[in-house]
């Protein structure tokens, strides 16, 4: 015993046990901190997207649940499975792997601290979804295990603005609303999985405004297995398939530029199964993966109609007189107008992915053709004058990874079926114990053309248009403080929305967090962003950009003033300069998370003061909000912000969640415009919903 206690890697193997172990106890006296871990892993990761993202964190949700539940074997999972963390590094991941394959298997989790690259934090991170034991896999299916394991999950969502809004009142000379339906969001998922080899469920959706004589607007369903066979994946209905670096097909989530300078290597996961709401970003047909040796081969097939503005022209290069003149992405059908436009469109999208893995080095070829039924055409507009025109379009890529000793290089290029190319290279280098270095070059031309892509960059949704470097930095100067800083520097070859000249970019962020502990987190952040706009002034003959410069300064902190009370503050100053002009604006909110150990109750609420002097100057924040449902919401002119939500478990499987929130303007008597404008200063709405497990 003298011996243990007088070595220090003995201390600290004991140290990290109690903190495993104590971990441990408290998961196994609340269901309550699983959805506590979980939403904040999805607050961390909602933070390192570009503000006012909008994205789908439904897979990510799920995968973290699941591992909650079923923690993942280190000795023997997958590196995709590892990847579905989100919470790991290719490095970590090849640290890894490469400590079992020199030692052994783990025999507890403890001894991820003699692993190459596994700090405290990341040990600690992860504790929660991972485990040494062995696995289970299909080897020992039968029906009894199956039927016995086979898990069931039923979501009932309810959601309405309290305030009467311009769609729903009746026009003066029709006597009819705009908006066809009433103003209920009403939300159905069902989903049944077995371990990780199967999954399959629906969802139905009704939007706001939407009627439901026909049912719901949104229907959609999928059955996936995923197996360790030389069948690996097999997806029917609906899905999304995610490969490379998000330049030749990815329709999916997938993380940029952020304070979290090392997430900018995207995880292909390939097929996933598809559960969310966002109507136009996934795929409906069948898709599968097998495996041969070190190859994997996915082919997949997808045919489905979409939302889309179609007009009739005279135009010589199409022999058709019908052209498209615009694709919603909202997925709404509320008015006449959003109703003709509703499957007018049929996509269908084919191709597929021959990946090679030896050790920590992969390649990949992707090649994806989208056929249309109606041709695109180019409206006039000058900066779109190098956007997809026609009828199909076949996108086509290599893309690459590998870890060599401490450094992850990754990479991407890709040629559209105009003769676009983009491409990109990158790398995440831990240069040693306490720094780490990233950084990203990437070269979209501007007549690169793809519909489905999600690549780093300012233009990810397009990989257009486009030459960057970004360099980022992270270094723990001390046990408890960290510092990041990123440096960004871009170059717009064409014209751009609201940009009639080429163009460039500067973006700087430095970040210095301070964590004491696991429960106490502080931050302070400047972000410097400096682009070109159009010149605002309308005298003008000619447009011409000028420079537009945005600052903004952020303090947060989180701490635990009580073992059962949590409190978030934040303080965030923006300045918004252009031309003769300043736009500036502020937005304190105070959070209180209250969660007492064993209690079936817990609240969540926030109270919110804004003050901005326009549009241009408003500042963006993260809400908490049911489970599955996800918030980041802009605060925007002069007012007040107050939700509070109430989670109730009802009883084992049954759990209840009831939220109310609503905005007080203070310099308007108006809220938003058009259909959707509300004749007052408050905008009011609950949010109710039930799930079931069984």
């Amino acid at each position: 015993m003298r011996i243990l206690f007088h070595n220090p890697r003995a201390i600290r193997l004991v140290g990290l046990m109690i903190v495993m172990m104590s971990s441990m106890i408290t998961r196994a006296q609340t269901e309550e901190l699983k959805n506590s871990i979980i939403e904040q892993r999805i607050e961390e990761i909602a933070g390192t997207l570009d503000e006012g993202a909008e994205l789908d964190y439904t897979n990510l949700f799920e995968d973290l649940s699941f591992y909650f539940e079923h923690p993942l074997n280190l000795n023997t999972a997958r590196i995709e499975e590892l990847r579905e963390l989100y919470l790991l590094s290719d490095v970590q991941i090849i640290s890894l792997q490469n400590h079992i394959e020199k030692y052994g298997f783990l025999r507890s989790i403890y001894e991820l601290q003699a692993v190459d690259n596994f700090d405290m934090e990341t040990i600690r991170n992860i504790s929660y979804f991972v485990t040494a034991k062995p696995t289970l896999s299909m080897k020992d299916f039968s029906f009894k295990t199956f039927t016995k394991e086979l898990n069931h999950d039923i979501f009932l969502r309810y959601k309405r603005t309290l305030e009467e809004q311009a769609g729903y009142i009746a026009d003066e000379e029709t006597g009819k609303p705009a908006f066809i339906g009433s103003p209920d969001y009403m939300y159905v998922r069902y989903t049944a999985q077995y371990r990780k080899n199967f999954r399959a469920g629906f969802t139905l959706e009704k939007d706001p405004g939407e009627a439901l004589q026909d049912g719901p607007d949104f229907k959609s369903f999928h059955v996936m297995y995923s197996g360790n066979t030389w069948l690996k994946k097999v997806v029917v209905g609906d899905y999304q398939a995610l490969f490379g670096q998000g330049i030749t097909f990815w329709n999916g989530l997938a993380f940029g530029k952020s304070p979290f300078v090392l997430n900018i290597k995207k995880n292909a996961l390939g097929l996933r199964q598809y559960s969310s709401v966002q109507e136009g970003n996934f795929l409906r047909g069948a898709g599968a993966t097998v495996g041969f040796g070190k190859f994997e081969l996915t082919s997949f097939y997808s045919a489905k109609k979409i939302d889309a503005g179609v007009s009739l022209v005279t135009d010589s290069v199409f022999t058709d007189d019908a052209v498209i003149t615009s694709i919603p992405l909202g997925g709404l059908h509320r008015t006449d107008n959003e109703i003709d436009q509703k499957n007018r469109l049929h996509e269908i999208s084919y191709g597929g992915n021959l990946k090679y893995s030896k050790g920590s080095f992969s390649a990949g070829f992707t090649a994806v053709r989208t056929e249309f039924d109606f041709p695109s055409a180019w409206d006039g507009d000058l900066y779109q004058k190098f956007d997809f025109t026609g009828y199909d379009n076949l996108t086509a890529g290599l893309d690459y990874q590998a870890v060599i000793k401490n450094t992850n290089l990754f990479g991407e290029i890709s040629r559209s079926q105009n003769g676009g190319i983009a491409w990109m290279n990158g790398l995440v280098a831990s240069l040693n114990q306490n720094l780490a270095l990233s950084a990203v070059y990437r070269d979209y031309d501007r007549d690169y053309q793809n519909l489905r892509t999600n690549a780093f960059g300012e233009n990810n949704t397009s990989a257009s248009n486009e030459q960057g470097l970004f360099v980022g930095l992270q270094a723990s100067l001390t046990s408890k403080i960290t510092l990041t800083a990123y440096s960004d520097l871009v170059k717009f070859p064409w014209m751009a929305y609201r940009v009639d000249a080429p163009s460039d970019m500067t973006d700087y962020l430095v970040q210095l967090n301070y964590k004491p502990d696991k429960k106490h987190e502080f931050y302070m952040r400047y972000r410097r962003k400096q682009k070109e706009q159009n010149s605002a002034d309308e005298d003008l003959l000619i447009t011409y950009p000028v420079t537009t410069l945005q600052e903004n300064w952020r303090i947060h902190g989180v701490y635990q003033v009580h073992p059962n009370l949590q409190f978030k503050t934040r303080a965030e100053w923006v300045t918004f300069r252009k031309e003769n002009s300043t736009e500036s604006g502020f937005l304190i909110y105070q959070d209180l998370v209250f969660k007492k150990v064993g209690s079936k109750m817990s609240f969540t609420g926030r109270y919110a003061l804004f003050d901005t002097q326009g549009w241009n100057s408003k500042l963006y924040a993260f809400e908490s909000d049911v489970l599955y449902a996800f918030s980041i919401l802009p605060y925007a002119y002069k007012g007040s912000r107050v939700y509070g939500m109430l989670k109730c478990d009802i009883r084992r499987g049954m759990d209840l969640w009831l939220r109310y929130g609503t905005w007080i303007f203070t310099d308007r008597n108006e809220i938003s415009s058009g259909n959707t404008a509300i004749a007052g200063n408050t905008k009011s709405d609950v949010h109710i919903q039930l799930r079931i497990q069984f």
